[in-house]
């Protein structure tokens, strides 16, 4: 067999968005597949036939495909980028194809029926000039003229600033607007100063979470209800809670969320009622309640929640799988539970239908009935035909907390020879790793590599107190991995312990630069997208002052010693691993300063290293990145590895 190539990724097709129309008769989903003459994505609208299984294309490859189902109607929502000023075009499908419905001019969100007379639009607005919808085409045409004019300017008066993927987002808010399904006359209903989080319309009437702030937004929403005659909001609830989303149930106003009393804001989120300006729990839950299965494969996105005939659904991981939850009264209950990922999902009239990427397969729509799946697509189902994929192999460090993690085979395995190594070190750290197919450990394999990575403490999947690294980062999680490092080589003699290497990005990123300062049992590290210095971290990234409220520390404004102690920069001076770093110019979750920081501590002490920065990418290059920069980066860490592993 041939080796999966380090560019295949380029040849799979990627799928996201999934939908079903009210009727439950017909699915829509967006295909998006590599162009690398063009270095970018295209996209592609697909629809399939519940009852015939049937699947077609329903617009032609394109940019980009943003679209939203309203009962058995299809609607694309269209930035017109020929017009000069901020619009979004609606265009609903019909027999004869898409049909344009209107110009909004907003930057369109979501949309939703908010009465048989209106539609409800949330949309992305600006507190510069909140009335931007209100003003002419010559006055909109002079805003963005001034915004050509001041590109060269970047003013903060407020906090967050930044946002990873966004860029800057100073004065940025998600509005809501009734928009008249008649005259497309838009009114905006929320104030200025709200950010919307999320929004239901429940027992007709509409409630919300926003967060009303001027210069620091907190962790912590309110939720508001709507005088449609009053065009007021009122606060129906101000407590101090984390709040993820609001949504109803027969009437009730349910609220998903957590007062991290127990376990830190990073608590997994349990059900409550608000009930006459009270959070009374109805599902105590210690699931994380969205999908955290780690893979390199997915494009788009896909949904974690949905209600379906009056039923609650969620998508979560369990253990090492993303499963889906059925809330019922007081408990979940799983409704699917494959070896896998549950990617998104959709209602068909007799069985569910999902995106899956399952076991070693890319990913496909299936029919699940009664925790079975059958395939109805065949996307990807060749693309990696006569390619080695090597199947993880579960192994379990057996300690009062069972750390769980896999190896993969190098190509042509032959266990009397010695290979070379390479630990991966997952993201978040409340993420997981699982058996799908991963395709950088899939390429290191077909290299020659056994490949090891495993689910350290502060991993989702296993419950709160698993995932609580409050003021332990760096410790329990670092000695569960090295645990697991050497239970991997006691059982697989064949690995060479003296040819190691060791990545990871983003947490992984912090957790390799951290290895290099407390060990110097691996030859080589690439350490991606990392932390080096909490302190400089919580003064500059857009998840900032997160992690100390997080931590729980005693004094959010004066913890300079706790983040220090926590620092990989504090232990740089004890490092002699040869170091590549990988970042990009605009990588706002991590920002690049972290990566200069170790990167200059390691130069100057003569440690052998090497930094490229990937200019307008973020902190998704590695999944959403520009193809052919996710080529370079790949590239550069294989020859990494090569050069002091082989």
């Amino acid at each position: 067999m041939k080796p999966v190539a380090l560019d295949q990724f380029k040849d799979f097709i990627y799928l996201s968005a999934l939908s079903a129309t009210a009727d439950k008769k017909h699915l829509y989903f967006v295909q998006s597949r590599i162009d690398m003459e063009n270095n970018a994505y295209q996209q592609q609208l697909m629809t399939t036939d519940t009852e015939t299984r049937k699947t077609t294309n329903v617009t032609e490859w394109q940019d980009r495909v943003s679209y939203f189902v309203l009962g058995n109607d299809v609607f694309l929502t269209d930035r017109n980028k020929d017009l000069k000023t901020t619009h979004t075009v609606l265009k609903k499908l019909t027999k004869k194809g898409f049909t344009e419905v209107c110009t909004l001019p907003l930057a369109v969100n979501r949309v939703i029926d908010f009465d048989k007379a209106n539609y409800l639009v949330s949309a992305g607005t600006n507190r510069s000039c909140p009335g931007y919808h209100d003003l002419t085409d010559e006055q909109k045409a002079q805003v963005e003229q001034q915004k050509e004019d001041d590109k060269d300017y970047i003013v903060f008066d407020e906090y967050p600033f930044v946002f990873n993927g966004a860029g800057v987002i100073n004065g940025s808010r998600t509005s809501l607007f009734l928009v008249n399904k008649k005259t497309f006359a838009v009114k905006k209903i929320t104030p200025d100063t709200f950010d919307v989080g999320s929004f239901e319309i429940i027992k007709g009437k509409l409630i919300i979470t926003a967060n009303d702030f001027t210069t620091f937004k907190t962790k912590w929403d309110k939720i508001y209800q709507y005088d449609p005659k009053a065009n007021e909001f009122t606060c129906i609830y101000g407590d101090r809670m984390q709040i993820h989303r609001v949504f109803g149930d027969h009437g009730k106003i349910l609220v998903r969320g957590t007062f991290g009393r127990d376990y830190g804001e990073m608590e997994a989120a349990k059900i409550y009622e608000l009930k006459n300006g009270k959070m009374v729990l109805k599902v105590d839950s210690e699931y994380s309640l969205f999908n955290s299965v780690a893979t390199d494969i997915h494009y788009g996105r896909g949904k974690s929640y949905d209600c379906v005939d009056g039923t609650h659904y969620f998508v979560t991981c369990d253990v090492d799988r993303a499963v889906l939850m059925k809330m019922c009264g007081d408990h979940f209950e799983k409704v699917i539970d494959l070896p896998g990922s549950v990617d998104d999902f959709a209602f068909g009239p007799e069985s569910i239908f999902i995106i899956g990427t399952l076991k070693q397969d890319l990913q496909e729509i299936y029919e699940v009935k009664d925790n079975k799946a059958k395939r109805i697509t065949s996307f990807n189902t060749s693309v990696l035909k006569g390619c080695y994929v090597g199947k993880p192999e579960k192994i379990t460090v057996q300690k009062a907390v069972p750390i769980d993690g896999w190896v993969i085979k190098p190509i042509d395995y032959d266990p009397e020879k010695k290979y070379p190594v390479i630990l991966d070190i997952h993201g978040g750290p409340k993420a997981a790793y699982s058996d799908v197919y991963y395709h950088e450990m899939q390429h290191w394999a077909g290299q020659g590599y056994f490949v090891i990575y495993c689910n350290p403490r502060g991993s989702d999947g296993k419950g709160n107190a698993f995932a609580d690294l409050r003021h332990q980062f760096g410790g329990i999680d670092y000695q569960d991995i090295m645990e697991f490092v050497d239970l991997a080589l006691a059982k697989y003699p064949a690995m060479d312990s003296g040819r190691m290497g060791v990545t990871g990005g983003s947490y992984g990123g912090y957790m390799t630069n951290w290895i290099i300062g407390q060990t110097d049992r691996f030859k080589c590290a690439a350490t991606q997208r990392s932390i080096s210095n909490w302190i400089s971290e919580v003064g500059v990234s857009d998840y900032g002052i997160d992690f100390p409220i997080e931590q729980q520390f005693g004094d959010l404004y004066h913890c300079a010693e706790e983040l220090w102690g926590m620092s990989p920069l504090k232990y740089a001076n004890n490092a002699v691993t040869p170091t590549l770093f990988i970042h990009s110019t605009e990588d706002y979750r991590c920002p690049v300063p972290e990566a200069l920081q170790l990167y200059t501590v390691l130069t100057c002490r003569g440690v052998e290293t090497r930094m490229v920065l990937f200019k307008g990418e973020n902190h998704e290059l590695s999944r959403s990145g520009k193809p052919k920069h996710r080529v370079r980066r790949l590239t550069e860490i294989t020859n990494w590895m090569d050069s002091h592993l082989k």
